[in-house]
């Protein structure tokens, strides 16, 4: 039965375009590779069965260390693990790998281990950019709100005094109008709000899909999309990091929601040439983000019910923008689903500070 098993591994790794592999710990050599492995690697088989160093080689250089992490881990397990990693090819290609492993106990010792590692280059190319146009979308449509809440404003002023004419002279048409023009440029602002808003609501229901990231470059793409448009919202934006880049395990959709988020609520309670600053320090285990103002703050006797749903601390922006009360209840919940913790400071006429912790 074993050797029909085995025989059954090598018939599936031979005809599949993943590599499968069977790697011996005691003897740190390959019992089998399957011809894929020139697809993936450029290496044959038989190169690399006693020499698995050549492999290891092809480990980027910044994802060495969490790689040599996974698979000590998963020697020391009996159970399945999967992780996702880079490596560059003798040509210089950059790939994306996600190795499973399956350890293979004997006498409560893993002496084994088979594994199939699949090339996701592509899958991670696309799941990169949906992510850079969603995390810009946000930002955009905040940008936006703003952008148009001048002109709209202008307009809805312009229609107020055509209006109390219209009330003079008594005509019934011009005031109809002027009631259509007023309610469009309430709903087209609202509109936009509603959007984000939703997305936000929503962001919740789905649960969490966690792959190894930059946040430092992840953030500095959202900040880097606001400050293009600093001009537009009348805001300064700054970011600190304590290395160039931060790898953490993290759904990053919903945690950059999560920011866009507290940089959103910076905005609505920060004047006019206010600063925005976003600090990102390496914290070994845990990565702590945070997200400062120099706004208008958060009165004191709010601060325990900010985190509450439908909370009583919310309250408009500085230019009247509308707070459903759910914005920080969901933030908190997404931080939290990450086994991290959000809280802050806030002085009024000061400022406020957001810290958020998250492990590795």
């Amino acid at each position: 039965m074993e050797q029909y098993t085995s025989n059954t591994f090598k018939q599936i790794g031979d005809l599949s375009y993943d590599v499968y592999f069977v790697f011996d710990i005691s003897k740190n050599r390959f019992e089998y590779l399957n011809p894929s492995l020139v697809k993936l690697t450029g290496f044959n088989p038989e190169t690399v069965i006693g020499s698995p160093g050549l492999l290891a080689g092809l480990i980027h250089a910044e994802d060495k260390s969490y790689v040599h992490e996974q698979y000590h881990a998963a020697c020391k397990s009996h159970i399945e693990s999967k992780f996702e990693f880079r490596i560059i090819v003798a040509d210089g290609t950059l790939k994306y790998v996600r190795l499973t492993l399956f350890p293979l106990p004997e006498n409560d010792k893993t002496c084994l281990i088979a594994g199939i590692a699949e090339d996701i280059t592509v899958l991670k190319n696309n799941i990169f950019y949906a992510e850079k146009i969603n995390a810009r979308k946000n930002s955009t449509l905040e940008i936006l709100a703003h952008d148009l809440k001048g002109p709209i404003g202008v307009v809805n002023m312009m229609a107020s005094s055509i209006q109390r004419e219209a009330e003079i002279s008594g005509n019934k048409n011009i005031l109809d109008a002027v009631k259509v023009i007023q309610d469009l440029c309430n709903r087209n602002i609202q509109l936009i709000r509603e959007l984000i808003s939703q997305e936000f609501l929503e962001s919740r229901e789905v649960e969490l899909r966690k792959e190894r990231v930059d946040l430092v470059w992840a953030i500095n793409d959202v900040i880097d999309n606001y400050k293009k448009s600093a001009d537009i919202i009348s805001k300064q934006f700054k970011l600190n990091s304590s290395a160039k880049k931060i790898f953490v395990k993290i759904d990053t959709l919903k945690l950059i929601q999560v920011f866009n988020n507290l940089i959103s609520n910076a905005m609505k309670f920060t004047a006019a040439n206010g600063m925005i600053e976003v600090d990102v320090q390496d914290q070994r285990s845990s990565v702590q983000i945070t997200i400062s103002d120099n706004g208008i703050g958060i009165p004191e006797e709010l601060h325990p019910y900010l985190f509450d749903k439908f909370t009583r601390a919310r309250r408009p922006g500085l230019q009247g923008e509308e707070s459903v009360g759910l914005g920080m209840s969901i933030i908190k919940t997404i931080v939290e689903l990450h086994g991290g913790d959000i809280w802050f400071d806030s002085k009024e006429n000061e400022g406020s500070t957001f810290y958020i912790k998250i492990p590795k």
